[in-house]
């Protein structure tokens, strides 16, 4: 017969446990209703187009698609 030398591990305290599902709720909450101050980002497409409009209004700038991308992006997130 043997006999198993390993410990098995200790039990969570209550507080610590409270602490947990506390903060799996709180979690929980702000996935499902994000803050008010929040905006949702802008989808790929809606950046896309608004990243060529600028492009056109540019006189169709070579070589700065980042930089339109990123502008684009900005004014979304601005509103």
């Amino acid at each position: 017969m043997t006999i198993s030398t390993e410990k098995t591990p200790r039990p969570a305290s209550r507080k610590q446990g409270a602490a947990r599902s506390l903060h799996n709720a709180l979690a929980a909450t702000a996935a499902l209703k994000p803050l008010a101050t929040e905006k949702t980002a802008p989808s790929r497409e809606a950046i896309g187009i608004k990243a060529y409009e600028i492009w056109m209004s540019r006189d169709q700038e070579q070589g700065q698609d980042q930089k339109h991308w990123f502008e684009a992006e900005r004014q979304l997130r601005q509103g």
